[in-house]
């Protein structure tokens, strides 16, 4: 069953474009939002938080795992930490991190985990770059990335529909990641590194429109200006300028994307972000990526 909260005609084509997603890879919910202005245009809502009866039917408090999105949360917590810690993007990972062997971080900068440049698994335990960023963060601030974000974005934008989910309850959408189409949701740490980031549709969009306005709700400050500066001059000045903290950059805007296919678009020129949001898992999106983007940005120009 759909739901449409709320929708421009405009953005029809960007419903369309969900609804076939939805039937291609057998996902169980879908929603949509649309910012523009700062004015949300578009708020469309379809399908259970899974296939079994009983399944609650997805609203604007149901939360998807946004899998890789997540790694926008752990990129501006980085960019945070740098700015009040008034380190260089290119001090040695290891000067910071002390408790681990320097031949494990393979001589890495910050400016490295920022631009994912780097090899993804540091030594022995094989430990992914968003564990390391998450170390550095917590040396750097004294504040693991969830406290960090919590305290510097979502408290002051009152996102509480976002969470690092440690225990299970009823507004969290399952996903389908086995083969057989167990429908699932991951309990993970709190601390803000691992696969366990949930957010409503429009918490993301939120979250988008602030990145958006480099930091700026409706005009009120609430992440300093330097950090976006910071990733200007990173964009400017880094080799592989099409992945910063998370973002992939492209010629009309950026986005980010989950493996799940939450997917967050932003388009600076138009002054507005796209939010999807599935619950599928899947090696597959790349194409349905661009597509979307192309969709999006064809809707904001007619």
């Amino acid at each position: 069953m759909d739901n449409p909260v709320l929708l421009d005609n405009m953005f029809k084509p960007l419903i369309s474009h969900t609804q076939e997603a939805v039937k291609n890879y057998g996902a169980s919910a879908a929603s949509v939002i649309v910012i523009q202005d700062n004015q949300i245009t578009t708020e469309w809502y379809s399908g259970k938080h899974h296939f079994k009866s009983g399944a609650l039917q997805v609203n604007a408090d149901s939360m998807f795992n946004l899998y890789s999105v997540r790694k926008t949360y752990v990129g501006l917590a980085t960019a945070i930490a740098v700015i009040k810690s008034r380190v260089s993007i290119d001090t040695k990972v290891a000067d910071i991190i002390t408790d681990m062997p320097e031949s494990d971080l393979n001589g890495i900068t910050i400016r490295d985990l920022a631009a994912k440049t780097s090899v993804k698994y540091f030594g022995a335990a094989r430990m992914e770059r968003e564990e390391v960023a998450s170390r550095l963060i917590k040396e750097m601030t004294g504040s693991t990335i969830a406290k960090l974000i919590t305290e510097c974005v979502f408290k002051p934008l009152e996102l509480s529909n976002t969470q690092w989910v440690s225990a299970p309850h009823s507004r969290l959408v399952c996903d389908f990641q086995a083969a057989d189409g167990y429908a699932s949701i991951r309990i993970e740490s709190d601390e803000g590194h691992e696969r366990n980031l949930y957010a409503s549709a429009r918490d993301l969009a939120y979250w988008g429109n602030l990145h958006l306005h480099q930091g700026l709700n409706h005009n009120k400050r609430i992440v300093p200006l330097e950090v976006f500066q910071l990733v200007e001059q990173l964009r400017e000045d880094t080799a592989d300028r099409n992945r910063i903290f998370g973002w992939y950059y492209q010629k009309n805007g950026y986005y980010a994307t989950g493996a799940a296919g939450c997917h967050c678009v932003i388009v600076p020129e138009l002054n507005a972000v796209a939010v999807r949001m599935l619950n599928k898992y899947t090696h597959n999106y790349a194409e349905d990526q661009v597509s979307f983007n192309e969709t999006f940005y064809k809707c904001l120009q007619s």
